[in-house]
């Protein structure tokens, strides 16, 4: 049972992030514009079906440059979209974090680990590039998921998450080389394909990303993980019980994100309602 307070604060967050997420609908909205006609209509028709069905979000197709960088235990998915989230780097409400890499662990009986990749950067990106974008997510992963098993209230504030974020960043180019040539169009290539591409807000991606383990289970089974410990699988089904307690406002928030959005590009002659 929530106690008064843990309601109270619950409320809190729905509220400001709903307010939130209307500001970033106009932001992007008005980014959208700047693309040709048939580009917006392509973004807004993926981001409908994702609302329609939001495991249609993930697939397997265009993995291959990627899948032999990727260790075996790691399940690897694809998508068109690329994920925003408030910057945890400029705390201002139009500034966002992109991601064309996600990674998630979710326990569904055993613990799946997945890595999910946008598909245009997977075809376009050099494979130094994949390289330190997948090491840099596994970098993260370990770190947080370490924490996590220690206490599962664990939660990172944008300062922590920035040191993370910073430090994994300095292994990655460690661990692959990579150059500061191949930094700047690495980055220059990521803010290409996160104004080309379907944005979703962050809750929802992983949202989506649960129903589509748990629609295609079966044929995962070779990518689960047993809990190691009693008190392991005790906080895989709390991290699962609680997690599901917050699908509904996923769903909610990219209604509104997205039919604000429409709302937007309507008022710019798109002839969305």
């Amino acid at each position: 049972m929530q106690s008064q307070k843990e309601q109270s604060q619950k409320e809190q967050f729905i509220e400001d992030y709903t307010l939130w997420i209307r500001s970033a609908a106009k932001d992007i909205a008005f980014a959208l514009n700047q693309l040709k006609p048939e580009e917006v209509r392509n973004i807004i028709t993926l981001s409908e079906q994702y609302l329609k069905e939001p495991g249609s979000m993930y697939g397997m197709d265009g993995l291959e440059n990627a899948r032999k960088l990727t260790p075996s235990k790691i399940l690897l998915l694809s998508t068109d979209a690329v994920v925003f989230s408030q910057s945890i780097f400029l705390r201002m409400p139009s500034i966002f974090d992109y991601a064309v890499a996600m990674n998630r662990r979710y326990y569904l009986g055993s613990w799946y680990s997945i890595i999910t990749l946008n598909r245009s950067y997977i075809k376009e990106a050099s494979e130094k590039m994949l390289k330190y974008t997948l090491e840099h997510e596994l970098l993260q992963k370990g770190i947080y998921e370490e924490a996590l098993m220690k206490t599962e209230t664990r939660k990172f504030t944008p300062e922590e998450k920035q040191k993370i974020s910073d430090e994994t960043l300095k292994k990655a180019i460690e661990k692959t080389g990579i150059t500061s040539e191949e930094l700047a169009r690495e980055n220059q290539l990521m803010l290409k394909i996160s104004y080309t591409s379907p944005l979703v807000p962050k809750p929802f991606a992983e949202s989506a990303l649960y129903w589509f383990m748990e629609k295609n289970l079966e044929g995962f089974g070779d990518y689960g993980e047993a809990s190691r410990t009693e008190k392991e699988d005790a906080i895989g089904k709390k991290l699962n019980s609680d997690f599901k307690e917050w699908l509904d406002f996923s769903v909610e928030v990219y209604k509104t994100f997205l039919s604000d959005i429409k709302k937007e590009l309507n008022y710019m002659d798109y002839g969305y309602a």
